[in-house]
């Protein structure tokens, strides 16, 4: 065989044998401390986990954590600075309620906790600056009157180099648009939460790494995929036949909406990715608001009693 046709070959075996390592977080509020708990446990068993994380793709809560270990967090910096930050996005006062009428009349929290908290752990950083690529999720409400079909749709913020980048924009930015949590916050910039399409990104991850032209272009059979959930909470609706309108609906259908999507992403890359797809989302022991950061300590817990064992097992095989 040639020297050509040799460096030829070697080319395609390393092609062939390069992983594209996905790491996916899901939206979720405080209940986001358990991805940090979760990711600071594995770093410590894995060291170089993040180093070799390709592509790090979040919604929400997700989104802001995404950020922050793009930006160069390791694992135990990132759960550190979630749980300082929750209490401070999350702080309320009796004024502020009554002023919005208890949600009736206005968010339920003001954006400004939220901008605070993300300037002073990004500063005036822009996306194109963060060391690993990202894909952050936020739903535009308003695709514009100069769009030919004028709508609102899900947008990815990545900075990946090319013509559709968003690299110029600022972390901070994003992390106020992808964690907008309708009734929660107000709207930032024309968007919402990135949850209300994808609170579990998984699938925005693998086709942002698919896309030639939008992202690296992967090979499909390199992708592996680690995601993270906020964890599950046990719902149901009891009886077989409901002849509903909105009152008697309006209790659950965000909760169906939010957590059927991520069921769904998680039935697609499972049955996509085969065995290149992990999940971890634990079961959790009671209900959990998104806003009720003085339960931190609980969900800390729940991470600490995580199974990592099969994970690790996983990551070690694959995670290459």
């Amino acid at each position: 065989m040639s020297d050509e046709k040799q460096a030829k070959s070697a080319q395609e075996r390393v092609r062939e044998h390069r992983r594209f390592n996905i790491l996916s977080l899901d939206g979720g509020g405080v209940r986001g401390t358990i991805e940090a708990v979760v990711l600071d446990r594995i770093q410590k068993e894995f060291p170089k986990f993040l180093q070799r994380v390709d592509l790090i793709t979040g919604s929400s809560t997700g989104g802001i954590q995404a950020l922050g270990l793009a930006a160069g967090n390791s694992a135990p910096e990132n759960r550190q600075a979630y749980e300082e930050m929750a209490k401070v996005v999350f702080a309320d006062c009796f004024l502020d309620d009554f002023r919005d009428l208890w949600k009736l009349g206005g968010a339920d929290y003001s954006a400004k906790n939220m901008r605070r908290a993300l300037q002073m752990q990004f500063g005036d950083t822009l996306l194109r600056d963060l060391d690993k690529k990202v894909a952050i999720t936020a739903f535009d409400l308003d695709s514009g009157p100069e769009s030919p079909n004028r709508s609102w749709k899900l947008k990815v913020f990545h900075n990946f180099d090319n013509s559709d980048s968003d690299g110029d924009e600022k972390v901070v930015d994003i992390g106020c648009r992808t964690s907008a949590a309708p009734v929660y916050f107000p709207t930032v910039d024309g968007y919402v939460d990135g949850g209300v399409a994808a609170n579990n990104p998984a699938m925005v991850g693998v086709a942002q790494a698919l896309d030639p032209k939008r992202g690296p272009g992967a090979a499909f059979e390199s992708i592996n995929v680690l995601s993270l959930g906020a964890g599950r909470s046990g719902r149901w609706i009891k009886g077989k036949n409901h002849d509903w309108g909105a009152l008697q609906w309006a209790p659950h259908i965000l909760f169906m909406m939010l957590e059927g999507s991520v069921d769904a992403t998680d039935f697609q890359c499972e049955r996509l990715l085969g065995d290149r797809y992990l999940r971890i989302n634990p079961e959790l022991p009671d209900k959990f608001r998104i806003d009720d950061w003085k339960k931190i300590p609980d969900l800390v817990k729940v991470a600490e009693d995580v199974d990592l064992g099969r994970g690790l097992e996983w990551l070690q095989e694959h995670w290459k």
